[in-house]
C-alpha cells in the first residue's frame, strides 16, 4: 500500500547538515514505501529554506508546506510560497485565535492558490514530557529554557489553536484545504465533530503512542469520525516504517478493511492535494486568468 506521510517535520538541529538530512529522508521514505510526503518548514530557523531545497531536489516525493508566522507575515509571503512551488502552509503559535478576522487576509490568499493548511489543533507541546521528566532536573530546564524565553510575553497559547476555530475558518473559506494535526489532541470530540459536518475540514493522525491509546480507549473511529475524514501523519520522529506498522495494528483492531486503509494512508491525502483529481476542490486558475463573461 503506498503511503502520503501528511506531516513530516524537517529533521531538527541547527548543526545538521541539510543535504544529509534530505538523503536520509528519501532513503527512510523509499524503505517504507512512502510515495509523497509533507514537508513541514517553521517560522523559526531556516527551515523553510531547507524545505525549499528539498522540494526543488525531489519535486514528487516532498510536497512542502511553508511554516508562516500569521502576526509577522502577510500576503506576500503566501504569494512567494506559491511562486517558489509550496502547496500549502504549517500554522502554528499564533497570539491570537486562528479566526481571528486579522488573519483572514492570509487564508483568503492560501484558498486562491489552492493551498492547504496544516493547523497544530490541541495543547501544543514543549521541551519535555512531565508525564516521565522530572521538571526540577537542572539539565532539563537547561534544555527547555531557549523555548520557554522564545515565547515569553509573546501571547502564546493552546487557548489559540482549539480546534472549534477552525469551524470558523472553514464557513468563511469553503475551498480552503483544511488539515487539523493531531485529532485537535485534548480536544477530540470538538475536532471530530468538526470534520464530520464541515466539507473542507479534515485531521491528521499524528501523535504517536498517545494518540493511538487515544483512538481505541475513546473510540474515535469510526463512532466519531470516519476514514472520510482522516490522512495518515508521522510527526516524522525518524520512525516511519514503525509508525504505518503501530498504525495498522490499530486498524486490525478496528477491523478496518484495504478500502477504508487506503483512504487514511493515502486517497484522502492525495485528493487534497491534487494528485488525485477531484471537483470537491477545484484547482485555482492561473494568475491573470479571464473572469466573468471575457468581455
Amino acid at each position: 500500500m503506498k503511503i502520503f506521510d501528511s506531516h513530516v517535520h524537517f529533521p531538527w538541529g541547527e548543526d545538521r547538515n541539510p543535504d544529509e538530512a534530505i538523503e536520509e529522508l528519501v532513503e527512510q521514505a523509499q524503505a517504507a514505501n512512502v510515495a509523497h510526503m509533507c514537508l513541514l518548514g517553521s517560522r523559526f530557523g531556516d527551515y523553510n529554506e531547507r524545505v525549499s531545497t528539498a522540494m526543488e531536489r525531489y519535486p514528487d516525493l516532498f510536497f512542502g508546506l511553508y511554516g508562516i508566522d500569521l502576526d509577522e507575515e502577510g500576503l506576500d509571503q503566501v504569494h512567494e510560497a506559491a511562486q517558489r512551488g509550496y502547496r500549502g502552509l504549517k500554522i502554528i503559535l499564533p497570539t491570537k485565535r486562528y479566526d481571528h478576522p486579522d488573519y483572514f487576509p492570509i487564508y483568503a490568499a492560501a484558498e486562491e492558490h489552492g493551498f492547504v493548511c496544516l493547523f497544530h489543533t490541541g495543547v501544543v507541546g514543549g521541551g519535555a514530557d512531565y508525564r516521565t521528566h522530572d521538571p526540577f532536573d537542572p539539565e532539563l530546564i537547561e534544555r527547555v529554557r531557549s523555548m520557554e524565553e522564545r515565547s515569553r510575553g509573546r501571547g502564546v497559547s493552546s487557548a489559540h489553536m482549539e480546534p472549534i476555530t477552525l469551524d470558523t475558518v472553514a464557513f468563511n473559506f469553503p475551498f480552503l484545504k483544511i488539515i487539523g494535526a493531531h485529532l485537535g489532541i485534548g480536544y477530540y470530540d470538538v475536532a471530530c465533530h468538526i470534520a464530520r459536518w464541515r466539507r473542507n475540514v479534515f485531521l491528521d493522525i499524528s501523535g504517536g503512542e498517545m494518540v493511538r491509546r487515544h483512538v481505541i480507549e475513546r473510540r474515535l473511529i469510526p463512532a466519531e469520525i470516519s476514514h472520510f475524514k482522516l490522512v495518515y501523519g508521522s510527526d516524522n520522529n525518524q520512525r516511519f516504517a514503525e509508525e504505518i506498522r503501530d498504525w495498522q495494528a490499530i486498524f486490525d483492531l478496528l477491523r478496518m478493511g484495504d478500502e477504508e486503509r487506503e483512504r487514511i494512508f493515502y486517497g484522502n491525502a492525495a485528493r487534497l492535494f491534487g494528485v488525485i483529481p477531484t471537483e470537491t476542490f477545484p484547482a485555482p486558475e492561473p494568475a491573470g486568468a479571464a473572469t466573468g463573461d471575457g468581455s
